[in-house]
């Protein structure tokens, strides 16, 4: 599969990337690569291999913890956050096109 200069100027902008044409060139040829590489993979016979599977608890992943903050900790974070609503941060939408 051969990627456009549109294709990656594009996948630029909903990752939120300002790419120069130089960029776009060298995102190309990257993207390029590792396309290929991917292509390579799935061709391997992998039908005689045994699924292979691991739970989160035997990779050692812990609980998330809820961890309390101080009011000041709390009130430096909101002030030196660019924008809020009250008390919470205001954050870009994802799947906004900020342009």
């Amino acid at each position: 599969m051969k990627l456009s200069n549109e294709l990656i100027a594009h996948l630029g902008l909903l990752s939120r990337l300002e790419l120069s044409d130089q960029d776009v060139n060298e995102m190309q040829d990257k993207l390029q690569s590792i396309l290929g590489y991917i292509e390579r993979i799935q061709n391997i016979d992998t039908n005689n291999v045994p699924p292979f599977t691991i739970s989160s608890k035997d990779k050692g992943w812990r609980d998330d913890i809820d961890l309390e903050t101080d009011d000041l900790t709390r009130e430096l974070i909101l002030e030196n956050f660019p924008d809020r609503v009250n008390n919470l941060l205001n954050t870009p939408g994802v799947f906004k096109n900020s342009k």
